[in-house]
């Protein structure tokens, strides 16, 4: 399949559901938090929040501004070699040299954005290497590096940082084999009906998780 055939077959998202029992951005969870979101029920009335807000208005603009050999968007749905099926969201696939390289929309804040500038989130490399095996699966040849657009909010220079407001980040990504085979441990872990072993961050538990008021290690302090 030429590369370049197909795209207009891909469903154009806005984070909508897929219907899928997961989703790309499921697996960039903790173990145990995944394990709860599976087992248990999210919380009502969820608000996204400022800092959605603004991500949301990056990829808009993002979306919005016209360019070359660049695919911009859309939905997959991966079932190849898994007992479930995964749903993701691409922001970017750009097109160079032959090959096609998933790139991602982050905004964040000064501080976790210059933590994550200087050491990197291993968040990022499973989000993008899922990015890249879907698009493998419909026929596309991929780069096995991915590159993150990160974009900081209330952007403050550190001394000695070559950090800036805008940033772009190339990341090395997992094989394919890897990546599948990550994805089929964490679906396996997520069905078992014994909790793996708590390895969530404490101080993300009240105001970043939205599974907490069903968590059953959550006590709310």
């Amino acid at each position: 399949m030429e590369n370049r055939q197909g795209i207009n077959g891909m469903v154009v998202s806005d984070y909508h559901s897929k219907g899928t029992e997961f989703s790309a951005s499921d697996f960039t969870r903790p173990n145990y938090q995944l394990w709860v979101s599976k087992n248990h029920p999210k919380n009502e009335d969820e608000d996204q929040g400022f800092k959605a807000w603004v991500g949301q208005l990056i990829h808009d603009a993002s979306y919005n501004h016209a360019e070359v050999d660049v695919v911009k968007e859309f939905s997959f749905i991966y079932n190849v070699d898994l007992d479930a099926e995964v749903g993701g969201s691409v922001d970017r696939c750009s097109y160079s040299n032959g090959k096609w390289t998933i790139e991602d929309l982050k905004s964040m804040g000064n501080f976790p954005a210059q933590k994550a500038y200087e050491h990197g989130k291993h968040e990022w490399i499973t989000q993008l290497s899922i990015y890249r095996v879907g698009m493998e699966s419909r026929g596309f040849d991929m780069s096995h590096d991915g590159v993150i657009h990160q974009y900081v909010m209330g952007y403050q220079k550190k001394k000695g940082s070559t950090m800036q407001e805008y940033n772009k980040i190339d990341i090395e990504l997992l094989t394919t084999d890897e990546t599948v085979q990550m994805m089929r441990d964490k679906i396996d872990m997520s069905r078992n009906k014994i909790a793996p072993m708590f390895d969530c961050m404490k101080y993300m538990c009240a105001d970043y998780c939205s599974y907490n008021k069903a968590c059953p290690s959550y006590k709310g302090e």
